[in-house]
């Protein structure tokens, strides 16, 4: 289970490290995609990459291939990648996903349960302040599944 609030910033490059605590739980090779859908709350999802196909084929795995039109699927699996850290424990994020979230400096890193998130600072405290539309299914952004 991941829990706790972990205040950061991204360098000049892009590049983050996962809190020492969530990193443990995450594996060494996380995946990270973008919040899907429509929703209002513009964040990264973090899983562990053995649960990462799970995690999706639970959420997507009824659809019909030839007839279902799911735009979710395509935003969260077209934008995802497998991380790899460089020498110094950084993750170098891409930047249309830094776009997406709305990335610049100050970040938040969660502990959401069953998946680790990553907000810009003032977002985060505008949701969790209630100025926020909650959200609450994974597929259209970054509430519990």
């Amino acid at each position: 289970m991941f829990f706790g609030e972990y205040r950061h910033q991204i360098d000049e490059k892009g590049r983050i490290r996962i809190p020492p605590k969530l990193k443990a739980m995450l594996g060494e090779h996380p995946f990270i995609t973008r919040s899907g859908g429509n929703s209002p709350n513009k964040c990264l999802i973090v899983l562990p990459e053995k649960d990462a196909a799970r995690i999706f084929d639970a959420e997507f795995g009824t659809l019909n291939v030839l007839t279902d039109d799911s735009k979710s699927v395509r935003v969260m699996a077209s934008s995802g990648f497998v991380a790899e850290e460089d020498k110094a424990g950084r993750i170098l994020l891409p930047q249309r996903l830094m776009e997406h979230a709305g990335l610049t400096k100050n970040i938040v890193t969660l502990g959401a349960y069953n998946r680790v998130e990553i907000w810009d600072e003032e977002s985060w405290d505008a949701y969790s302040k209630g100025e926020a539309e909650p959200d609450d299914k994974i597929e259209e952004g970054c509430g519990d599944e």
